[in-house]
Parts: C-alpha cells; sequence; structure tokens
C-alpha cells in the first residue's frame, strides 16, 4: 500500500511543475507570480520533506516560491529568443535575478515584446527589464541554434 501512495504522490508531483510554469508565462504579470510561487512553494515543501524532512521542507518551499514567482516574461518571448541566439558576452561573477546589466553589455530587443531584451553568457539566456537592466529571469540554457 505505501508503494501505492508513493508512486501516486511521485506522479502528481512531476505534473505540479508544469502547471506552475503553465501558469507564470502569460499576460497577467502580478497574478501569475502569485499563483507561480504559490505552486512551486507547495511542490518545492512536498519534494524537499519527503526527501530531507522538515528542514527541506523549509527550503524546498522558499526555493519553489522563488523559481514560480520568477516569470512573468510571455512563452512567445522565451520562444524568440530560444530560436534568435546571440553571441555570448563575458561577465565576471554570476549572473542572477537582481543583477544589473553593465552598460558595456548590448542587449538585444525581442519583436513584440517592448519590455523585455536578452542577452547570452554560458549558453545561457537572459530576460532583462529593459527600463533598469535588471535580469529579471533566465529559462536555464535554451541555445537552439548557433549564433549568426
Amino acid at each position: 500500500m505505501k508503494k501505492i501512495i508513493s508512486g501516486v504522490i511521485a506522479v502528481a508531483l512531476l505534473g505540479m511543475p508544469a502547471v506552475a510554469h503553465a501558469q507564470i508565462i502569460k499576460s497577467d504579470t502580478d497574478a501569475n507570480a502569485a499563483v507561480g510561487g504559490a505552486a512551486g512553494g507547495a511542490t518545492g515543501a512536498i519534494v524537499g520533506g519527503l526527501i530531507f524532512g522538515p528542514i527541506g521542507a523549509a527550503i524546498g518551499g522558499f526555493t519553489g516560491a522563488t523559481i514560480g514567482a520568477a516569470g512573468g516574461v510571455e512563452a512567445s518571448s522565451v520562444d524568440y529568443v530560444r530560436l534568435n541566439p546571440t553571441d555570448p558576452v563575458v561577465i565576471d561573477g554570476s549572473v542572477d535575478v537582481g543583477y544589473v546589466v553593465p552598460d558595456t553589455v548590448e542587449l538585444h530587443t525581442i519583436d513584440g515584446d517592448s519590455k523585455y531584451g536578452y542577452f547570452y553568457t554560458n549558453d545561457r539566456a537572459y530576460f532583462v527589464d529593459l527600463s533598469n537592466r535588471t535580469v529579471v529571469y533566465s529559462p536555464g540554457t535554451v541555445v537552439a541554434v548557433q549564433a549568426n
């Protein structure tokens, strides 16, 4: 019986991040960030709790909520960036959400999205709020084709 319950929980947990991700990338950024943060937090807490106990649940919940709320970028923008890679830039140090991109780094525009620009570094795309040059999202390694 334990194996059946564990299997059902595992299947449910595997589907939750996809639901959270689908909720994040839409037009109402604030509402979707809240939904994504809640779903990510719940998923992270459950997985962390199952694997590492109470401390894992706390860490997993925080991490999941942070990742879930990080979106707000349209799916069409993610696709555009994936299909239009640029030459990578070299940046000293780590680049995370909240990083302010130096003026020396060229930000590329996204067709149909005047709010965000992007750049590549370390085989990874980063979405930047063009109003303040702050990194707002990175979907991970998304390079689909070589830059021209």
